[in-house]
């Protein structure tokens, strides 16, 4: 099976092929744009990267082919085919739950390898998608989960990826090209290039899911792009947006139903007799 997957040698990258994370790279080429592939596939790149370079990565020694996977399947909840995905989850639990049943499929299919896909290593995948845009909580987890995460992460930030992704977030993250060389960066580019991607896509994906499915946005970061430019892009429906944000504010839901639950008590908040 020829690979789409090239050597690097700029980033000393030997690409780890195998049949699976071929498979699944064709399958988010057929349920994806240009811009959404190379980027899950850039991704890859800048987690095996990240993994020679970072020290606390390579000693945690990271499944690389599960990594892979996660990275070439973890933006399948931008699938442009919406019959593939829900109507109310996150479009990470999406694309977890894409990827957990490619990889059944794979399996069902008699697919080479698929004996090496326990359980628990496809639970590993469907993690390491599910938090992949929670930086307060990946580069924590697994070994999988925050290799996957800080590769992801790396394909928006490139050589202005901190030296130390673990440290407080709020310090100045160093001198650009620290952990990710500007060469490193082109030489990615070119085996797999923007095609569109940017400011204008990001606004485009993360305002449509606040238009199509607001519930699944209130709680995270695409909430500040219907916040931001509305629900087109453009500021079309931001008010209404906003007000649903704020009437689903886990705080104030958080403050409602203590104020309930001590009612249910009595005036002093506690249970009687």
């Amino acid at each position: 099976m020829l690979s789409p997957f090239p050597d690097l040698p700029i980033g000393g990258i030997s690409f780890p092929n195998s049949p699976i994370t071929i498979a699944a790279f064709a399958y988010t080429k057929q349920h994806t744009t240009e811009a959404i592939y190379n980027h899950c596939a850039r991704s890859a790149y800048w987690a095996l990267i990240l993994a020679k370079k970072l020290a606390p990565l390579a000693a945690m020694k990271p499944d690389l082919e599960s990594v892979v996977l996660a990275c070439v399947l973890h933006d399948m909840g931008w699938s442009f085919n919406k019959e593939l995905l829900s109507t109310y989850k996150r479009f990470e639990v999406d694309g977890a739950d894409l990827a957990r049943k490619f990889v059944e499929g794979y399996k069902s299919e008699g697919g080479e390898g698929a004996e090496k896909w326990d359980k628990e290593r496809v639970q590993r995948v469907w993690d390491s998608i599910a938090l992949h845009t929670t930086n307060s909580i990946a580069p924590f987890s697994s070994a999988e989960v925050a290799t996957a995460h800080l590769g992801i992460m790396a394909d928006f930030s490139g050589p202005r990826f901190p030296a130390n992704p673990w440290d407080d977030p709020s310090k100045p993250p160093g001198a650009p090209g620290a952990v990710i060389t500007v060469d490193e960066f082109r030489e990615v580019l070119r085996a797999f290039p923007y095609a569109g991607f940017g400011v204008e896509s990001a606004k485009e994906i993360f305002c449509g899911l606040c238009r199509e499915k607001p519930v699944a946005t209130f709680d995270n970061f695409v909430s500040w792009f219907g916040r931001e430019f509305g629900v087109d892009g453009k500021g079309g429906g931001r008010e209404e947006y906003v007000a649903m944000w704020t009437a689903a504010s886990s705080s104030r839901n958080l403050t409602g139903n203590f104020g309930y639950l001590q009612g249910l008590l009595g005036g002093d908040g506690e249970v009687g007799e």
